[in-house]
């Protein structure tokens, strides 16, 4: 697994498969352990639930975001103030190369697709998604798309356009300007 980080609360431990084709999402889940004795630093009392990954947490779901060649981005997860939605991201590898476009810039690498993923981090639901086709977004480390309040702009560097986008409640996605 490719280990991301915890959600904002605490509560979620964000994942991604060796393959980078499925999310999984484990809930912690507190170990108790009570010890008799005086040593209490002999590791040979602590039980062995306990020096397990899974005696900590517990897998709430296995998501499969991407299918044929596009891949998660490992490096890019957003989650909104209320810790409802997670924000993922597939794409395409890169084409430094890529074919002439009307009304993208010249020598600016494009991946064929990209796509994004509202995701209810409770119990994995996708609630919308929006793809951006021959684009390039930089989405390693977020620096492509940033998150403020429920508004979610997105630089698209081919393009030389900023597309803002909402969050509703309801968790959908919807387009307020570019």
């Amino acid at each position: 697994y490719h280990f991301r980080k915890f959600s904002n609360d605490g509560q979620s431990l964000i994942c991604f498969s060796r393959n980078c084709q499925n999310l999984i999402v484990y809930r912690h889940s507190c170990l108790s352990y009570c010890s008799k004795g005086i040593n209490c630093d002999n590791q040979d009392e602590f039980p062995i639930k306990g020096q397990k990954f899974e005696g900590h947490f517990s897998q709430l779901y296995s998501l499969n975001l991407a299918c044929g060649s596009e891949l998660i981005c490992k490096d890019f997860f957003l989650v909104t103030d209320c810790n409802c939605y997670g924000i993922f991201a597939t794409a395409t590898t890169p084409d430094s190369d890529p074919p002439a476009r009307r009304g993208a810039i010249p020598n600016i690498p494009s991946m064929e697709k990209i796509t994004l993923y509202l995701v209810r981090l409770a119990d994995g639901t996708i609630m919308d998604e929006r793809k951006f086709h021959n684009d390039f977004i930089h989405l390693a480390h977020n620096a492509g798309i940033f998150m403020y309040d429920d508004f979610v702009p997105i630089l698209s560097v081919r393009y030389q356009s900023i597309h803002v986008l909402q969050i509703r409640k309801a968790g959908m996605f919807v387009d307020v300007q570019t």
